[in-house]
């Protein structure tokens, strides 16, 4: 859907000015700090003042740069988020109430920050985004 801005000049909308999973990409950065392993975290040994999270950056480059109707399942696909992870530390949250451990598995699916998206779907951001775009890097 294209606005006018006060200028007159039609100003097409972005994924992010209409839809960011702001729950889902908030267990995804809580699990990128997280470790796997019963030792501390490489970022408990100092503070690192500028951090950001890789799928919470990966999202607002990736849906500022798409049309606001682009595919909000594929968007979080290439993003690395394959589940739902909300539910997913919810079940975990009650079964450590109750004691019990899950597991590394508890998600379904690996940490979303490892992912690296496949040819498909970088092919279908490259058509999302249109024929002008210049494409950098990973996409």
């Amino acid at each position: 859907m294209k606005k006018r801005s006060s200028r007159g000049a039609a100003k097409d909308r972005r994924l992010i000015e209409e839809w960011l999973p702001i729950g889902e990409l908030s267990v995804e950065s809580m699990r990128e700090r997280t470790p796997m392993t019963p030792f501390p975290a490489p970022n408990r040994l100092h503070v690192w003042w500028a951090r950001r999270p890789l799928v919470a950056s990966r999202a607002a480059v990736l849906g500022s740069l798409l049309p606001e109707g682009a595919d909000r399942k594929r968007f979080l696909h290439v993003l690395g988020i394959h589940g739902s992870p909300v539910a997913a530390r919810r079940r975990i949250e009650v079964a450590t109430r109750k004691g019990e451990r899950l597991g590394a598995a508890a998600y379904g699916y690996k940490r979303a920050f490892t992912y690296s998206p496949t040819d498909s779907e970088r092919r279908w951001a490259k058509l999302a985004l249109g024929p002008d775009t210049v494409m950098l890097g990973g996409l």
